[in-house]
């Protein structure tokens, strides 16, 4: 399963860029815990964090930490300052792989595709630089500058609930395309109101609950060598639709249970 790194900047005595009562350091948690949460309930993969509380943590010992991992790829996360606009994405200003380049081209897409069509957020570019997470980091990384903290109209931004969710998701949503993640199989609830050897009673079945205003449809299925006609009344992802349609089905006096697939 792949591995990523997600590195909330700064933390603990090093607040970072500062606005008044407004800390980069926050941001940038805030920012990687909702990265961290998009691809662990969407995707098959691992993801670490350098931090995850408001604490003093190292360059060094956030590439440290990438690398003892073997991670497939590292994101930092940051704020810019400077009295500018935008967002901008940067990668290591030496030798890099394609990869990388590549990464950095699809995750700059992602997330520029919906910053600037429903954000009106300038497009800073795609950068290179000699900064330690971008050197020192033996997988492809990758040092994301999320908007000014020292512009008005961007920490207006930072400070939306909203925005700051929409970036995290397309960001992760970034990665997860340029890693080529699977995505997580979720469970889905079959609701199974009869099994029959017969076809034609599971077919009667069926047609009883469309009567009642329920769909269903009669699935062929090998048990212990036997070949049973199961009648399926719909299939949910939530458990709580399943069991509201399993009552449903029990008032009408008929035997059913929830199958998980």
């Amino acid at each position: 399963m792949a591995k990523v790194v997600i590195d909330p900047g700064h933390g603990g005595s090093d607040a970072g860029a500062v606005n008044g009562s407004y800390r980069e350091k926050d941001f940038n948690l805030s920012i990687a815990l909702k990265v961290r949460e998009y691809l662990r309930s969407r995707y098959d993969v691992n993801v670490f964090m350098t931090r995850t509380t408001d604490k003093t943590v190292s360059l060094r010992q956030r590439t440290d930490y990438a690398n003892s991992q073997n991670a497939d790829y590292f994101c930092s996360i940051h704020i810019n300052a400077g009295g500018g606009t935008g967002w901008e994405s940067f990668i290591y200003n030496g030798s890099v792989s394609n990869r990388t380049v590549q990464a950095q081209n699809v995750i700059h897409r992602k997330v520029m595709d919906v910053l600037s069509s429903k954000y009106d957020v300038r497009d800073r570019g795609k950068k290179r630089a000699n900064f330690h997470v971008l050197r020192e980091t033996r997988m492809s990384a990758i040092l994301l500058e999320n908007l000014f903290i020292d512009t008005t109209r961007d920490l207006n931004l930072l400070k939306n609930d909203t925005f700051i969710t929409d970036l995290a998701h397309a960001i992760g949503e970034g990665i997860a395309d340029a890693m080529s993640l699977n995505p997580k199989q979720s469970t889905l609830y079959k609701v199974i109101a009869g099994s029959f050897q017969s076809q034609a009673n599971a077919r009667a079945r069926a047609r009883l609950l469309e009567s009642n205003g329920m769909d269903a449809v009669v699935v062929k299925a090998n048990v212990s060598g036997k070949t049973w006609y199961r009648v399926q009344a719909g299939a949910f992802r939530k458990r709580s639709n399943a069991e509201a349609r399993l009552n449903k089905i029990k008032k009408l006096g008929i035997d059913a249970f929830i199958l998980e697939t």
